[in-house]
């Protein structure tokens, strides 16, 4: 179900779109990852953007590849655009609450999960992991953990794997976010079943004055057996 951290997510992007746009699609380093995924699969592949936003730079590299897009994003304003602008099929859609429909080639979680809490990320990754078809490839985008919170910060879990509500600088304001470690995030995927492929780290800086430099690591992961996805670890701590 839908939580606090979606509404704050929808509240903060929903007016953004277009500045958010300009800020971050020449990333040279998402656009690396997305090209790298692309090089993975085959034309007319059926792969699901999480957050879609206006559908650049993610989505419109892979419908410019041949790809099968589906996108989904809460902020309505930024579905509208990306349904104007890019081939695919765009919704309005919760993450938390969103139901895949037959299986995905691919699934790209970049940087669409910083709001929510650990609970919520590991219930929707979980959940949109068992759509992955075998062979299909999970991947993720996030700024790490390591870069940011000290070693004694209070908002480390008990393992060190992620940070929660944790201020990190965005577009100028405190953003109450969700941060896993560099490992914490390998970790999670591995703990899926789920085979490592690839990961990068680079510092990005947005295309506006009002933003600080990014952390960024780029994981893709691959389902490689019809075996069951298994639960990522940690459990979130109301069920650990």
């Amino acid at each position: 179900m839908s939580t606090e951290g979606a509404q704050f997510g929808k509240d903060v992007f929903e007016p953004l779109n277009i500045e958010y746009e300009n800020a971050y699609k020449h990333n040279p380093f998402k656009r690396a990852c997305i090209e790298k995924s692309i090089s993975m699969l085959k034309p007319r592949s059926r792969v699901l953007d999480v957050g879609c936003g206006t559908g650049v730079p993610v989505s419109s590299m892979l419908a410019e590849a041949d790809m099968d897009v589906t996108g989904i994003d809460i902020a309505p304003s930024m579905v509208e655009i990306a349904k104007s602008k890019v081939k695919g099929d765009f919704l309005v859609a919760d993450c938390l609450e969103y139901q895949p429909q037959g299986t995905f080639d691919a699934i790209f979680i970049i940087y669409s999960q910083l709001s929510l809490t650990y609970a919520d990320v590991h219930g929707m990754v979980f959940r949109l992991a068992k759509s992955l078809s075998v062979g299909g490839l999970l991947v993720v985008g996030q700024d790490a953990a390591d870069d940011h919170v000290s070693p004694d910060d209070p908002h480390w879990d008990q393992t060190h794997s992620y940070a929660e509500d944790f201020n990190l600088p965005f577009w100028g304001k405190p953003f109450k976010t969700l941060l896993l470690s560099r490992q914490g995030q390998l970790d999670f995927l591995s703990s899926m079943r789920l085979e490592i492929v690839s990961e990068t780290l680079d510092i990005f800086q947005p295309d506006n004055a009002v933003c600080d430099p990014e952390h960024q690591q780029y994981v893709i992961a691959r389902r490689t057996t019809n075996a069951p996805v298994a639960a990522p670890q940690p459990l979130p701590k109301k069920t650990a």
